[in-house]
């Protein structure tokens, strides 16, 4: 299953870090770039299916909407930052229907982002600018580009017209046609950028949905079902559990 985590796809200046060991994260995908440096061992990274290893010192940067998983054993330790992409517009602006294989900063700048991004916390915003700006820079002189078999412009589009239509009859040929999309071109772009049906792909946005509506005791299970576009609430507890192993009244209950 592959999800999409809303947190890291909302709001402007959108910046997380966190230092890892002993993780895995499942195939996802979200808006902003998630940038890795490996500060000792090894780490596989699986980007839109193929395996690689990142090793210490080696940085990744993660384009947006990409799909990607990791697997960080206990012996290794790794940073991960995700930001949205208004941190670093001008970079952006030129480079988002691309994609950078793995690469290295030259040691005075690996020095200088260990001490000033490579951390869990979040340095000052113009620091934070000018580390991001750096980062980009080392990446374009000395990672191998190729371009990319997604369309970020088409996913974002995708991603918001389903999200504010998740109560409605939700097709493929309704949503090209919407979208001003041909049928058998929009169903291949679909599939070349998400790597997964259509039908999942709803389900799996309803889902999230109901997961932030469900914290809200007020709010009754059915009209929730209602409201994500789930139909009957047979089909929402179907749906629900197979995404989180528990029907919406347990998970409610969980929280």
């Amino acid at each position: 299953m592959i999800m999409h985590q809303p947190t890291n796809s909302q709001g402007n200046y959108n910046y997380n870090a966190f230092v890892y060991t002993d993780t895995f994260y499942e195939p996802h995908f979200h808006a902003n770039y998630e940038l890795i440096y490996v500060f000792k061992g090894k780490m596989q990274l699986i980007i839109n299916g193929l395996s690689q290893e990142l090793c210490s010192g080696e940085i990744y940067l993660i384009a947006p909407y990409t799909v990607h998983s990791f697997l960080i054993d206990k012996k290794t330790t790794a940073w991960v930052g995700l930001f949205s992409d208004d941190f670093v517009a001008s970079f952006s602006a030129k480079n988002r229907f691309f994609a950078y294989e793995k690469f290295r900063c030259e040691k005075t700048v690996e020095d200088f982002l260990i001490m000033h991004l490579f951390y869990q916390g979040t340095p000052d915003r113009y620091m934070l600018k000018a580390c991001l700006y750096m980062v980009c820079n080392e990446c374009v002189n000395n990672a191998e580009k190729t371009q990319r078999n997604q369309d970020p412009d088409f996913t974002q589009k995708v991603i918001r017209h389903i999200s504010e239509h998740l109560g409605e009859d939700l097709s493929v040929q309704q949503l090209a046609q919407e979208l001003n999309y041909e049928y058998h071109y929009f169903s291949a772009l679909f599939q070349k950028c998400f790597s997964i049906n259509f039908k999942t792909f709803v389900n799996m946005l309803r889902f999230e949905q109901a997961c932030k509506l469900l914290s809200d005791h007020s709010r009754k299970i059915t009209q929730i079902c209602t409201e994500c576009g789930f139909g009957s609430l047979r089909n929402f507890n179907r749906v629900f559990k197979g995404l989180s192993g528990v029907t919406p009244s347990e998970y409610r209950k969980s929280i």
